[in-house]
């Protein structure tokens, strides 16, 4: 008898558990967040070099793809994981931001100009949005005060991984990424 009443409650709710179930699941498929970031440039455009007064120039090329099934992603910020400690590390801020404005950023001591629509620096909130599919391929550009660290000066290339982070703090790291000195 009890086993009789145990099949009839659960035949009667396998089917509407299944599709909880499958709402769960799909919802989680749908909305799962995956950004893909590789490096897409060479040993003259992916560089670390100790410039004057203290201060380390940082150059990549990547490319970043947002490859959710539905989900949006916002980028709010860009980075780089050095293997060594830089308090100071920053991007290059907006050249557009500047009095008066310029349409080049500028990495001294060379200095080496790098047209703004061709940098990633600024493309992040409003201008940071990738869609499904969607891709930005340009340059990060920063700079630092510590030097490249003494056990490393014969280290070519420097392995370094760079990191994106989304509007809702969820970060995305590369693969290995390689800066070449100078």
């Amino acid at each position: 008898m009890e086993l009789c009443r145990l099949y009839t409650v659960l035949k009667d709710f396998s089917i509407p558990l299944a599709a909880l179930i499958w709402a769960v699941y799909s919802y989680y498929r749908d909305n799962k967040r995956v950004l893909s970031i590789r490096q897409v440039g060479h040993e003259y455009s992916d560089r670390v070099t100790n410039g004057p007064n203290s201060m380390t120039n940082y150059s990549v090329e990547v490319a970043i793809t947002n490859d959710s099934p539905r989900a949006n992603i916002v980028v709010a910020y860009y980075s780089l994981q050095l293997p060594w400690k830089d308090d100071s590390f920053d991007p290059l801020p907006d050249p557009s931001e500047f009095d008066p404005p310029s349409q080049l950023y500028e990495i001294h001591p060379e200095p080496i100009q790098v047209e703004r629509e061709r940098v990633l620096n600024h493309r992040r909130y409003q201008s940071g949005k990738l869609g499904p599919g969607e891709a930005f391929r340009g340059f990060f550009l920063a700079k630092g005060e510590s030097p490249i660290p003494q056990d490393l000066q014969n280290c070519d290339p420097v392995e370094v991984r760079f990191v994106v982070e989304d509007t809702r703090g969820r970060e995305y790291r590369s693969g290995p990424i390689y800066l070449h000195r100078r």
